[in-house]
């Protein structure tokens, strides 16, 4: 009889394990956090629309990689966190050049 696999999750972790297929792959996940804003294309007149973009930690279970997730669900980038801390920090400078409220 196997043991069921010992896994140890992260605390930002709200994933329900138990849904996971066995011996399959398992991932920790943090909480979705929905941005909702408004993206431009080309040039003035813009072509604006809605968009929700989406934000969640992910792990592999025993991978001490943690990635940020930032896109809309369908398309998007897997960042480190360590990158993603860059591009806070960068993001910061930009709004504060151009007269915008920063954190």
């Amino acid at each position: 009889m196997q043991q069921p696999r010992r896994r140890t999750c992260p605390p930002w972790c709200v994933a329900d394990h138990t849904a996971d297929e066995e011996g399959g792959p398992v991932r920790h996940r943090g909480a979705t956090a929905m941005i909702p804003g408004i993206a431009i294309r080309g040039t003035a007149p813009h072509d604006a629309h809605g968009i929700e973009l989406l934000v969640e930690l992910h792990a592999d279970d025993g991978d001490p990689v943690v990635a940020v997730y930032i896109g809309d669900g369908v398309e998007g980038i897997d960042l480190t966190t360590e990158t993603a801390a860059r591009l806070v920090r960068r993001l910061n400078e930009t709004l504060r050049a151009a007269g915008a409220a920063a954190l």
